[in-house]
C-alpha cells in the first residue's frame, strides 16, 4: 500500500469536527463547502469566492488555534507558499515600471556570485528563480541552516544547487524562491518588506506582512492532523513574541521571506487573487506572460505546469479551461488560491491544518473545493 494510501485509511479513523461559524455563501454551497471541510479533517479554515468585481462571498469554519479559538473572516494566516505567487506579482509590477529585468543575471543585482558550480558560465536570473528552473535544491544545508539564521552565502557553500543544470529542468525549491526575494531587495536597495508594502499591498489595499510579529489581530496556528501533535507546528503565539529582526536592507538575511512567510486574511488573498486575474494592477501582456508554462512538473504531477510563481493546472476532470494560481502547504496547513481567468472566477482557501492526501502535488482538499467552485456545476 502506498503512502497516501495508507494516510487516506487512517483519516477514516478521525472524528469529523468542527462547524461554520460565519457564511456568506448561499445555503447549498455552505452545505457542500461544510461537507468537503469535514471530509477532509479541516480544523479551521477561511474561505473566500471572488469574480472581477470583489469578494462574492465567504466562509469561516472551526478553530483558528490549537486553544479552540474560532476562525473568522478576519483571522489571519501564514500563507506558505501561497506567498510565491504574490512575490510574482510584486517582480512583474517592478518590471512594469522599468525597475526589474527578470531575464538579467542575478549577480548584476546581488553581491555573492550566484553561480551553478557545474556551469559557471551560465547565468541565473530571476525568471528562473520564480520558476524554479534556477538550479536551486532544498538540501540538507537549506533545511538545516535556515532555522539558525545563517547567511545566504553560507548556505550556499553547500548542497544547495542541483544534479542539473540551470533552466534544464524544473525541480521546486523554497530556497530558490527565498532567494528571488533577496535579489528584489538588492536590486531596489529597499528592505524586501518595504518592497512588497509598497509596490502591491498599499496599492491594492491589502493588510499583509512578512513577519507574524507585525500582525494586528488573530494570527492562526497551523497543526498537522497525522500524526497529530499536542502543541501546533506553528505556533501563532510564540511568532508573534519573537523579537523582531532590525529593519533595514540585508539580502544575505531575507531569503526566508518571499517563500512562504507571507501572513494575511483570506479576503485579502482573494484581492491579490483578482489582481492576477484580471488586467488592472497588472496589464494583460504581464498577466499572460505570468501564465506562460515555463516548465511541467514532470513525474510529480502531469496536469500541473511552471509559469512566473504560478501554477498552470489543466486536468479536464476538474475544469475543462486550464485554471492558474498556487498551492501551499506547511506545518500541516493547506491553502490555496485559484482562479479562472475565463469565466472570472476564483477562490481563496487558508487553514489551521487538514488532510494532506494528495495525488501528484495538488491537495485533494483543493481539488475538492476548486471543482466545487470552479467546475461548470456550480453557478
Amino acid at each position: 500500500m502506498k503512502n497516501w494510501q495508507l494516510y487516506r485509511l487512517l483519516l477514516h479513523f478521525l472524528p469529523k469536527k468542527g462547524d461554520i461559524r460565519e457564511t456568506t455563501l448561499p445555503p447549498e454551497a455552505s452545505r457542500e463547502a461544510l461537507r468537503i471541510l469535514k471530509k477532509h479533517r479541516c480544523l479551521g479554515a477561511s474561505l473566500c469566492l471572488f469574480n472581477e468585481a470583489g469578494i462574492t462571498g465567504g466562509l469561516a469554519f472551526g478553530a483558528a488555534r490549537k486553544n479552540g479559538a474560532p476562525a473568522g473572516m478576519d483571522t489571519i494566516y501564514r500563507s506558505a507558499s501561497v506567498s510565491k505567487f504574490i512575490t510574482a506579482l510584486g517582480a512583474m509590477k517592478l518590471k512594469e515600471q522599468g525597475k526589474l529585468d527578470l531575464d538579467r543575471d542575478i549577480g548584476e543585482y546581488f553581491p555573492h556570485n550566484l553561480r551553478h558550480p557545474k556551469a559557471p558560465d551560465t547565468m541565473i536570473t530571476l525568471r528562473m528563480l520564480l520558476s524554479h528552473t534556477g538550479g536551486i535544491h532544498d538540501g540538507a544545508a537549506y533545511n538545516n541552516g535556515i532555522g539558525r539564521g545563517e547567511r545566504l552565502d553560507s548556505l550556499l557553500q553547500g548542497d544547495s544547487f542541483t544534479q542539473h543544470l540551470p533552466h534544464e529542468k524544473w525541480e521546486y525549491s523554497n530556497f530558490g524562491a527565498g532567494i528571488a526575494g533577496a535579489v528584489m531587495e538588492a536590486a531596489l536597495g529597499m528592505d524586501f518588506e518595504r518592497l512588497m508594502q509598497e509596490t502591491v499591498f498599499q496599492p491594492l489595499q491589502v493588510k499583509a506582512t512578512y513577519y507574524p510579529q507585525k500582525t494586528e489581530g488573530l494570527l492562526a496556528d497551523a497543526c498537522r492532523i497525522l500524526p497529530p501533535q499536542k502543541d501546533p507546528n506553528f505556533d501563532a503565539e510564540k511568532r508573534k513574541n519573537r523579537p523582531l529582526p532590525e529593519a533595514g536592507v540585508d539580502p544575505q538575511a531575507h531569503y526566508a521571506l518571499a517563500h512562504g512567510n507571507l501572513c494575511l486574511t483570506a479576503g485579502d488573498l482573494a484581492k491579490l487573487g483578482i489582481a492576477g486575474m484580471i488586467p488592472g494592477f497588472l496589464t494583460e501582456e504581464s498577466l499572460q506572460e505570468m501564465r506562460r508554462i515555463i516548465a511541467p512538473f514532470g513525474e510529480r504531477a502531469r496536469n500541473l505546469s511552471q509559469g512566473i510563481g504560478t501554477f498552470i493546472l489543466q486536468d479536464a476532470a476538474i475544469s475543462p479551461r486550464p485554471l492558474f494560481g498556487h498551492q501551499g502547504m506547511a506545518y500541516g496547513a493547506v491553502h490555496g488560491v485559484f482562479f479562472d481567468p475565463e469565466t472570472k472566477k476564483g477562490l481563496a482557501l487558508l487553514t489551521t491544518g487538514a488532510s494532506e492526501a494528495r495525488r501528484g502535488v495538488l491537495a485533494d482538499l483543493n481539488k475538492d473545493l476548486i471543482c466545487l467552485f470552479l467546475g461548470d456545476h456550480h453557478g
